[in-house]
């Protein structure tokens, strides 16, 4: 589980950066887990319902080969967001994952808005 400290450094971070305004929106990401490609297919239309975006489903890489092939569902949105906004999404990004038996909410990462395609979702 994503804890708020971990959220916190990860703001001071991208502050002390020249790369990122938190001030205002960005383009926000976010990673679920399964090893049922067909599940994250299901939740990703939920997460489209919901003012997400999709990305794609990938796989993920292996560590050994006889390992059970796993995939990430990436989603994406554009908001603005704080550590207590995000705090809050994770929590409810948790929930989701429970609620529709996901293996795993896989966290967030962050981007600057490339496309005029983002900016309106």
């Amino acid at each position: 589980m994503i804890i708020r400290e971990t959220i916190e450094d990860f703001f001071e971070n991208v502050n002390n950066g020249d790369e990122f305004d938190t001030s205002s929106k960005l383009l926000w990401g976010f990673f679920f887990l399964d090893s049922d490609k067909k599940k994250l297919e299901k939740a990703a239309e939920k997460l489209v319902k919901e003012g997400y975006r999709y990305v794609n489903i990938f796989e993920a890489e292996k560590e050994n080969d006889d390992d059970v092939q796993e995939y990430y569902l990436h989603i994406e949105k554009v908001e603005h967001h704080s550590v207590d906004t995000i705090d809050a999404r994770n929590k409810e990004l948790y929930l989701f994952v429970e609620q529709n038996n996901i293996d795993c909410y896989d966290g967030f990462d962050v981007g600057n808005i490339i496309s005029s395609e983002n900016i309106t979702r």
